[in-house]
């Protein structure tokens, strides 16, 4: 049996699956981490998509590995233009998070050798940037634990001991998703892509 979340997000036709994580996270918090996904999707939206962030739909998923307890976040993005679902888009993207990220004030880096001079080379980590395959499961995944059914409590208790409340367990789900969501739930038809 699957949870009502779980079933709202399969009426999305999601794009791309999405895993972040982070070199530094000693000197990064939650709230911090959460920004750096944001500006990244933005960054991604303007540069690859040729669009605004809040065109896509976004679900991200915040936890720690069970290996090295580190935190990472899993995201599923759908509103890709339909010309740019492709392998060149994730590698791109995984180069933006990999290697060129906005600087702050926090930022440490010195290699500015790039177009942008608001942008410099300092990588946050690894990212694996995959189209996204609707037989994989990417929405139980997404709502492990927390939303889903009774086979994925444990996982979820075992998590939830690994950190103190810091942000890491959420399933965030941005404005035009819930709408899509909204939408195909009152419908009662699966969403259809944007472009064809």
């Amino acid at each position: 049996m699957i949870s009502s979340l779980e079933w709202q997000l399969r009426l999305i036709s999601w794009d791309l699956f999405v895993t972040l994580t982070w070199d530094d996270v000693e000197n990064t918090t939650p709230r911090e981490r959460i920004n750096q996904v944001n500006r990244w999707i933005k960054y991604c939206s303007e540069r690859i998509f040729a669009k605004r962030a809040d065109q896509l739909s976004v679900a991200t998923r915040y936890e720690r590995g069970e290996v090295g307890d580190r935190p990472h976040c899993h995201l599923l993005i759908s509103r890709v233009p339909v010309r740019r679902i492709n392998l060149t888009t994730c590698f791109r993207m995984r180069h933006y998070w990999e290697h060129t990220q906005p600087h702050t004030g926090a930022c440490t880096c010195t290699d500015t050798n790039t177009s942008d001079p608001k942008f410099a080379i300092c990588g946050r980590g690894i990212a694996q940037v995959r189209l996204y395959e609707p037989t994989a499961g990417g929405e139980r995944y997404m709502t492990k634990g927390k939303f889903s059914a009774e086979w994925a409590q444990g996982a979820n208790a075992y998590e939830l001991k690994k950190f103190d409340g810091d942000l890491v367990d959420a399933l965030m789900i941005n404005e035009m998703a819930m709408r899509e969501m909204f939408t195909a739930r009152n419908s009662g038809k699966r969403m259809t892509p944007v472009e064809l």
